[in-house]
């Protein structure tokens, strides 16, 4: 363990201040790291509901060998505790995982099948690590930890394969069953209170498709296989699950029409005693507010073109893309948000022996459109839906930009872009606050943001979130170089604050226009 004065020596501020008086999203608290200008270095923010934060620096040092710094705050963002560990050179983080008592990493050897889990004990920072050799090797898309048992998940010569590995005596098994041909592993999800793992699959073959469940007991037997149906040619693409009781769930994700990636629209369906129910299938063109992202002539263009087709007597059809986030509990219904995205490219020249040959698409990251926001109730029923429209926000990973956070009935919405954030505030299918954007600052007036970088929003606990990332910092004052930090703020939004009149809008657009 540190002591505080141990981050005064590595420039790490916690700063409090006002973000704007009356305001409806709020900055009070944040915390700076300086970023070291010799060598990588990587920050993690880790939150843990009403318990704080964990922040994880990873430094690269002498030989390739890192050193890692784990730091504990509380939800004041005062530090609780700090410890370090050193990781050899020949070994590469590649997933993580938390619970409410720990932080696992999953470590592996280059160039073998040897494997390490790190943990760290949140209460305390006391780290422990398990070694293991995997059964084969494999490319590691999945990780999740239940109990003393880590499921390792991913791919042998594009056949899917899940290893159980046990922390006690390090024995890892693969689980039965599930070593097949055309199969893609769609989700692997745990049930605590069952003490049980899901792992959903997606199979494709000779143009038919389908999606299964296999339940797992805590030990890697087999319990279950529950077959989800193939109705009117709708395929289920991906899957959120959700225990009610002992003997039933709820799944809820998208569906395509026919074996494609696309989505055709939502499903619902309560599964009991490994049977789903009559699967309740959501047309993109049955939701009320899901074309509210486009401009008000491109939406209406839109809405009169379904009208055309079912006087037709046709079925509208609108495919994209959907990554589904996991279910969240709203009193006595549930909420499912899911951004619609796609693949961006940029033309890039290939060169060989030194002449371009041809030219090809570069991937180049996603770009996020609009964000669906639905209700549903225990039945699988949809009460209501709404959506929030992001404005071309891009990301070289596949992440979550849409946070939520839930306040005495009300949904605030918000993401991430370019130092702002951007919230609005929903009542069910109804919009109570129209899209407003915040800057997030420093604490120092007399400073200014130059640059920034792989910003992210989570939210946090409460009415709280947390804003995240990279900037470059310099003075209003004098002429220098920049210092570069990773900051984290704590931000707290009030739906029941004034907004901001034109008088301040104008103000606030003539600053920024400085």
């Amino acid at each position: 363990m540190k002591p505080l004065k141990y981050l005064i020596l590595i420039g790490i501020g916690i700063l409090s201040f006002s973000f704007r008086a009356n305001a409806q999203l709020e900055q009070s608290v944040r915390l700076e790291f300086k970023v070291s200008q010799n060598g990588d270095e990587y920050f993690d923010v880790t939150p843990l509901d009403k318990g704080g934060i964990l922040v994880t620096q990873r430094k690269e040092e002498y030989y390739g060998n890192e050193k890692w710094t784990f730091y504990r705050f509380d939800n004041a963002l005062k530090q609780q505790w700090t410890t370090d560990y050193k990781i050899p050179y020949d070994l590469h983080p590649l997933k993580t995982y938390h619970n409410h008592q720990y932080l696992f990493w999953l470590l592996q050897e280059t160039d073998s099948e040897k494997v390490s889990v790190l943990r760290v004990d949140l209460q305390n920072g006391e780290i422990e690590t398990f070694k293991g050799d995997l059964l084969t090797r494999a490319d590691i898309v999945h990780f999740k930890v239940l109990g003393n048992m880590a499921f390792i998940g991913g791919y042998h010569h594009s056949r899917p394969v899940v290893m159980a590995f046990s922390f006690f005596d390090k024995s890892i098994k693969a689980l039965p069953y599930l070593y097949t041909s055309n199969t893609e592993i769609s989700n692997i999800e745990l049930d605590e209170k069952r003490n049980q793992l899901n792992v959903l699959l997606y199979t494709m073959k000779r143009g038919n498709c389908q999606f299964t469940i296999k339940t797992y007991s805590y030990e890697g037997k087999l319990l279950k296989t529950t077959t989800m149906p193939f109705e009117n040619n709708n395929g289920l693409i991906s899957g959120k699950i959700l225990p009610l009781d002992e003997a039933s769930s709820l799944i809820v994700g998208n569906y395509a029409q026919g074996c494609t990636q696309y989505s055709q629209g939502l499903y619902f369906s309560r599964i009991k005693d490994a049977e789903p129910e009559k699967l309740q299938w959501v047309d993109f063109s049955k939701l009320e507010n899901f074309f509210n992202y486009l401009k008000p002539k491109r939406k209406q263009k839109v809405v009169e073109k379904i009208s055309r087709r079912k006087e037709e007597g046709k079925e509208p059809k609108f495919r994209y893309r959907l990554l589904v986030h996991d279910i969240v509990q709203n009193e006595d219904e549930f909420v499912l948000v899911a951004e619609v995205y796609y693949p961006i490219y940029k033309n890039g020249t290939i060169y060989y022996s030194n002449m371009p040959r041809n030219n090809n698409r570069e991937f180049d990251g996603f770009r996020y459109t609009h964000a669906i926001v639905c209700g549903f109730d225990k039945s699988g029923n949809l009460l209501w839906d709404n959506c929030f429209a992001l404005e071309s926000v891009e990301s070289i990973e596949l992440l979550p930009m849409v946070q939520v956070s839930r306040q005495e009935g009300l949904l605030v919405l918000g993401y991430p872009k370019d130092g702002k954030i951007h919230t609005e505030v929903i009542d069910k299918n109804k919009v109570i606050r129209e899209k407003e954007a915040f800057e997030i600052k420093t604490s120092d007036e007399g400073e200014r943001i130059v640059d920034n970088d792989k910003g992210l929003l989570a939210a946090w606990y409460d009415r709280y979130f947390l804003a995240y990332g990279y900037q470059k910092i310099g003075s209003e004052k004098w002429i220098g170089a920049p210092r570069e930090v990773f900051y984290i703020n704590k931000l707290s939004y009030d739906p029941s604050a004034p907004r901001p009149d034109k008088e301040d809008l104008k103000k606030g657009k003539a600053s920024e226009n400085k």
